[in-house]
């Protein structure tokens, strides 16, 4: 447990920056690689709703949040919603062993970020976060932490993305 804690810890040191994003301002571009060699950038998701999930393997709420991402992707992906997950584990293989132990695979991109190039950006304050940005690339919504509770507002907030024009 306090291995756990001081991960946590050091990832919110180094991802946590004064000058980041806010609601209602635009998302800030990232690009980054995907564990198969394929390199992911925000912006080839314009015109989406898109969710930004930051997470860690030794993460417990992030355990419990994957298969919701992975069921409101499914449920989404042909109305104009996205997820990317980015992934901070410093060893890429706990995030090899985080996804073959998922029952469901996601079926949305993922992108390995070690050195915390990308979370810097958004001003991360724990694990995980989900950041809701809408059709135009604004900032809209941001969660930080898991709840099972918490499930039906950010669908509500996906929702309310997608029906946006």
């Amino acid at each position: 447990m306090k291995r756990r804690i001081v991960r946590f810890l050091s990832c919110a040191m180094i991802c946590v920056n004064a000058g980041a994003q806010k609601i209602h301002e635009k998302a800030p571009d990232f690009s980054g690689t995907s564990p198969d060699g394929k390199t992911v950038r925000l912006s080839e998701y314009a015109g989406k709703a898109v969710l930004v999930d930051f997470w860690a393997s030794w993460c417990g709420p992030c355990r419990q949040e994957m298969p919701f991402l992975i069921g409101q992707y499914a449920a989404n992906k042909d109305r104009g919603f996205a997820v990317i997950g980015v992934n901070v584990d410093k060893d890429a293989k706990n995030l090899s062993k985080f996804l073959a132990g998922l029952d469901v695979k996601p079926d949305f991109p993922i992108i390995h970020d070690p050195q915390s190039k990308i979370c810097p950006l958004y001003g991360l304050e724990g694990m995980p976060t989900s950041v809701l940005i809408d059709r135009k690339g604004i900032v809209r919504f941001r969660h930080v932490g898991f709840k099972p509770e918490t499930q039906d507002v950010l669908i509500r907030e996906i929702d309310a993305l997608i029906a946006e024009k």
